[in-house]
C-alpha cells in the first residue's frame, strides 16, 4: 500500500482510460502494451519509493509476464541503498531490478505501479516525464491525474489484482513466479486478508493464484514473520514510550501512536524498511481505533502511517494532511521546515526518553491528526470517557493519556 496526494488538474493532452468492466475514456492499455511488444520498445516499469510488496510485486510480475512474452523489460525503484527489502527477497525476478541511475538511456514506455502521484517515485519521477508513451497502474482512489494512459480500479483491494486483470485481458500466461508476486501484493494490501477489501473477489483471485504456484506460507512468513533481532530491542522502545490520545469533538475516537527516530533506527542497525510493521502493533489497540506511527527520515522530515479499525476514513485524514491512501492504511509526509518550526518548545525529555524537540514535533503530528480526524467525525455518533489518572493535556487541545498497566486504560464506552 502507497499514500496518495489530492489530484491535480489533468492536462489537455492526457488520456485516461477507466477500470475493466467501466467505459473506456481513452486508449486501451492493453493496446500500449501489445505495440511495446510489437514494436519491441524498451519498457520500464516503476515501484515507488521505499517499495512494499504490494508495488514491488506488481512490478516483478507484470515485468516477468511481459518478459516472457518477448519484451525488453526492466524494473526499477527510487531507495538509498538500491537494494530489495529483507522482507521481500522471496520475490522472483530480481534478475530484472535495474537500479536508477544504470536505466537505460531511452525508455519507450514507462509503467507506474502502485504509486498514487509522480512524486512517490522519487529520482524516477523525471524518467516518467521524459518517456514517449506513459501508463498507471493502480488502485489508489486518493491518486493524482497523471500519466498518459491509465487504469486504475479503486475498488480492487491491490494494484497486484488489477495487473492480474491486465494479464488476463492480454492473453499471457500465469505462472508460477507471477503468481508468487501478485499473491505477496493481495496479501499485504488485504492486510492478511482482514481487512474490509477482502472481498469474496479477493478470495477467488487469492485461490487462483495459490492454484498457479503461489505458496501462502513462504509470503506469510517473509512478509509478516521474519524480522532481525534489533526490531525486538527497538520495539520495546519505541512502545514504551506511546501514548493513546483523544480530542474534543470526537469523543469516542482514539489514537494510538509512538515515534522512530533515525537515531533509533542507527543505534538498533536497522533501516525504515525494517519498521513497517510498528504501526500494526498499535493497530490491534483494544481501547483505540486508529494507530499512527510517525518515522523519522535522515533529512528531520517525518513520514507517517496511518490505520483505522473503525468508522474513520484514514485515506481521508491523510489527504487533508497531504497524503492519502485506502480507508484503513494511508499516510502522509512532513517536510523539515514544518518539524523544524516546532523545535525548542518543549521543556523537558518525554517519556520514552526521546529529545525534548522529538516529543514536541511529534505532538504537532498527533495533533494534526487528531483536528483531521474531527472534521471527519461528523455524523458518527460516540461518547468519550474522561481521562484520569496519568491524562494530561497534549499540544493544541488534544488529551494524552499513558497507560502502564491495561487495567489502568480506560474503558471505551
Amino acid at each position: 500500500m502507497s499514500p496518495g496526494v489530492p489530484s491535480g488538474p489533468a492536462e489537455p493532452s492526457r488520456k485516461v482510460v477507466a477500470a475493466p468492466g467501466r467505459p473506456s475514456a481513452g486508449p486501451d492499455p492493453v493496446t500500449l502494451l501489445r505495440t511495446a511488444l510489437a514494436e519491441d520498445w524498451t519498457v520500464g516499469l516503476f515501484a515507488h519509493v521505499n517499495p512494499d510488496s504490494d508495488t514491488l510485486g506488481s512490478a516483478l510480475a507484470l515485468g516477468l509476464a511481459l518478459r516472457d512474452a518477448g519484451a525488453t523489460v526492466v524494473v526499477s525503484f527510487d531507495a538509498e541503498p538500491f537494494q530489495v527489502p529483507d522482507g521481500l527477497a522471496f520475490l522472483p525476478g530480481h534478475d530484472l531490478l535495474v537500479a536508477p541511475a544504470r536505466l537505460p538511456a531511452r525508455l519507450d514506455l514507462v509503467v507506474t505501479l502502485d504509486a498514487a502521484a509522480p512524486h512517490m517515485l522519487g529520482v524516477l519521477a523525471d524518467r516518467m516525464a521524459g518517456a514517449p508513451h506513459t501508463l498507471v497502474v493502480d488502485h489508489h482512489r486518493s491518486g493524482a491525474d497523471f500519466g498518459q494512459v491509465r487504469m486504475v480500479d479503486p475498488d480492487a483491494p491491490s494494484t497486484s489484482t488489477v495487473v492480474l486483470q491486465l494479464l488476463d485481458r492480454m492473453g499471457l500466461a500465469l505462472t508460477a513466479d507471477v503468481a508468487t508476486a501478485l499473491y505477496a501484493g493481495l496479501a499485504t494490501d488485504t492486510g492478511s486478508f482482514r481487512q474490509a477489501t477482502t472481498s469474496a473477489a479477493a478470495h477467488r483471485a487469492a485461490a487462483r493464484l495459490v492454484d498457479a504456484g503461489a505458496d501462502p506460507t513462504v509470503i506469510g512468513w517473509s512478509v509478516w514473520g521474519i524480522h532481525r533481532f534489533g526490531y525486538v530491542g527497538l520495539l520495546a522502545e519505541v512502545l514504551g514510550r506511546a501514548g493513546l490520545s483523544e480530542c474534543s469533538g470526537a469523543e469516542g475516537h482514539r489514537l494510538a501512536w509512538t515515534y522512530i527516530t533515525d537515531a533509533d533506527l542507527a543505534r538498533h542497525g536497522l533501516r525504515l524498511e525494517h519498521v513497517e510493521g510498528v504501526v500494526d502493533v498499535l493497530w490491534g489497540v483494544l481501547e483505540a481505533d486508529l494507530a499512527a506511527v510517525a518515522k523519522e527520515l535522515p533529512d528531520r522530515g517525518w513520514t507517517v502511517s496511518l490505520r483505522s479499525r473503525g468508522p474513520i476514513d484514514v485515506g481521508a485524514v491523510a489527504m487533508g494532511l497531504g497524503g492519502g491512501g485506502h480507508r484503513e492504511k494511508a499516510g502522509f509526509t512532513v517536510s523539515p521546515g514544518v518539524n523544524q518550526a516546532a523545535a525548542g518548545q518543549a521543556g523537558q525529555a518525554g517519556p520514552g526518553g526521546g529529545r525534548p524537540d522529538d516529543e514536541t514535533r511529534v505532538g504537532q503530528i498527533v495533533a494534526a491528526i487528531l483536528n483531521q480526524v474531527r472534521r471527519h467525525a461528523s455524523g458518527h455518533s460516540s461518547s468519550g470517557s474522561s481521562a484520569s489518572g496519568s491524562s494530561g493535556d497534549g499540544p493544541m487541545g488534544t488529551t494524552t493519556i499513558r497507560v502502564a498497566h491495561l487495567a489502568a486504560a480506560p474503558r471505551p464506552s
